[in-house]
């Protein structure tokens, strides 16, 4: 993320709730914004989003 080589991110989030866990992108000292262009969801409470640039 710092080297900005990332375009696109596809994340699942799924329905289970861990405790305390850990951030996705923690400490990065930037901000950069993505446009959500998808989503998809299933039968078993699964969502996919597909991010872009």
């Amino acid at each position: 993320m710092e080297a900005d080589l990332i375009d696109e991110m596809i994340i699942h989030v799924m329905p289970v709730v861990l405790g305390e866990g850990r951030p996705l992108f923690g400490g990065i000292p930037m901000e950069k914004v993505f446009r959500l262009t998808d989503t998809a969801s299933h039968p078993n409470g699964v969502l996919k989003l597909h991010y872009t640039v």
